[in-house]
């Protein structure tokens, strides 16, 4: 099979992205999200059997870090140890193969940008993405309206992420939107990062700025600290630089602050508690979902506020007044980290989580009844922080080399002075503050962001 026309690239492009943001279904037991990721490795292949070549002379040092990754993972998993945890899914040899499979689309990403670059504008690109920004956002606010008017949801065929089902109804608990995700923070990790795009399009055609409403809706209604405060911290971040190096102020880039924050007021009107069990159900159920007064502490009475603006902003406040430790994830991290030290070259991707979750199992055992009870019990543990993955993956080599090559990247989009460098830098930082919080895995969003602004460079530099 061989591409004559670069319009099928496109499609199979925006298709992959487009599966990809289907996280919460499977078929035949194989998640679609890996569907997705296949087909945009398949894009490159047979892109690259077709002849067809870009020039990636910006993005050479991403590309030897990624080989770095790929063969620093496969030397460690064939001289590994390690044994996966007892509920894990897949075998060892599926398990490492699901992970190099992940950081390569991460870097076919790039390339994919890279050549459509070479065909299309950057506006034409970032315009299509954005489309597949704006459906995965309808579908999942219709999964989301699904639980309060009482209509049937997308199957949810795929397992949650702790192993089991995915969680949405629970007694007491106010709706969150999992949309077409495991998780609302997955959710909201993934759509985020399509906002400041969206923006940046609506200085070309003001219809954008509508369409904006439609994201930012998803993405409050997730109610996701990372995701909200961290579209309100970025380009408050860039509107603050800009007036420091323009003295002058850029409204636009106060705009989406000020439409976050009014969609949170008015996203009060559209949220939902579910109702308490019968007393007689508790037990076995916790007698918190029977009487829905019960709360643990003030964080757990913000986070189940049916006031939606201030559940976020209180949780913030709470959170930021505890520092980084009062994330509990942080808080476990750095203390993994100092313990187990750090090393030259790191474990590999993935194998580095399996040490985490053995060492997780310990740090969460709690004896009831004589018992030891575990949080998640034989599952593999995620990092969620892409940074400390990186750390105890690839090890000190791997690590300062990334940091270099963002920092790079980073400097670059900071001395432009093209509309879109404003925009592209929000983008970038925007999934770097939620990758610190919320994810672990390169992603092919990151890849696409990268991609874009390297190939944007290029163009420049033509």
């Amino acid at each position: 099979m061989k591409l004559k026309n670069i319009n099928i690239t496109l499609i199979l492009f925006c298709l992959g992205i487009f599966l990809e943001g289907l996280d919460a279904y499977s078929i035949l037991s194989i998640p679609i999200s890996w569907i997705g990721i296949s087909l945009l490795v398949f894009t490159f292949i047979i892109n690259f059997y077709s002849g067809w070549r870009t020039d990636m002379a910006r993005s050479s040092p991403l590309k030897l870090w990624v080989f770095y990754v790929i063969g620093l993972t496969i030397v460690q998993a064939l001289i590994s140890d390690e044994i996966l945890p007892k509920y894990a899914s897949t075998t060892f040899g599926q398990y490492v193969s699901l992970r190099l499979l992940k950081v390569l689309a991460f870097l076919v990403a790039v390339w994919l940008v890279h050549l459509l670059n070479d065909y299309l504008s950057k506006d034409q690109i970032i315009t299509y993405i954005a489309y597949v920004g704006i459906v995965i956002s309808i579908l999942s606010l219709y999964s989301y309206f699904s639980y309060i008017f009482e209509l049937p949801d997308f199957p949810r065929t795929r397992q949650g992420s702790g192993g089991w089902t995915q969680p949405i109804r629970r007694a007491c608990s106010v709706l969150r939107n999992y949309g077409t995700f495991r998780e609302p923070s997955f959710l909201a990790v993934w759509l985020a990062p399509m906002i400041p795009l969206i923006f940046y399009l609506a200085q070309k055609k003001k219809y954008w700025y509508y369409l904006s409403a439609i994201p930012i809706l998803c993405l409050v209604l997730t109610r996701s600290l990372t995701g909200i405060m961290g579209l309100i911290l970025t380009f408050t971040f860039i509107s603050l630089y800009n007036f420091l190096k323009a003295r002058e102020v850029n409204i636009k880039l106060i705009f989406p602050v000020v439409l976050v924050l009014v969609v949170s007021l008015l996203g009060n009107n559209l949220t939902y508690k579910f109702p308490s069990l019968d007393p007689s159900m508790c037990p076995p159920y916790p007698i918190d979902q029977c009487d829905c007064s019960i709360y643990e502490d003030d964080l757990d009475i913000a986070k189940n506020s049916e006031n939606l603006s201030s559940s976020v902003f209180i949780r913030f406040s709470l959170i930021a007044s505890g520092g980084l430790d009062a994330f509990e994830n942080t808080s476990f991290l750095r203390s993994y980290i100092r313990e187990n030290g750090l090393t030259i070259f790191g474990e590999g991707m993935g194998l580095s989580n399996i040490s985490l979750s053995y060492a997780a199992d310990e740090a969460t055992k709690q004896v009831k009844d004589g018992q030891a009870v575990f949080r998640n019990p034989g599952q593999v543990v995620s990092f969620n922080n892409l940074f400390a993955n990186l750390l105890m993956s690839t090890g000190m080599v791997g690590f300062i080399w990334f940091m270099y090559i963002l920092s790079s990247i980073i400097r670059d989009l900071l001395v432009r002075k093209d509309e879109l460098s404003n925009y592209m830098l929000a983008h970038l930082l925007l999934i770097l503050f939620m990758f610190f919080f919320q994810a672990e895995e390169l992603s092919t969003l990151l890849g696409v962001s990268l991609g874009l602004i390297t190939a944007i460079g290029s163009d420049d530099d033509k």
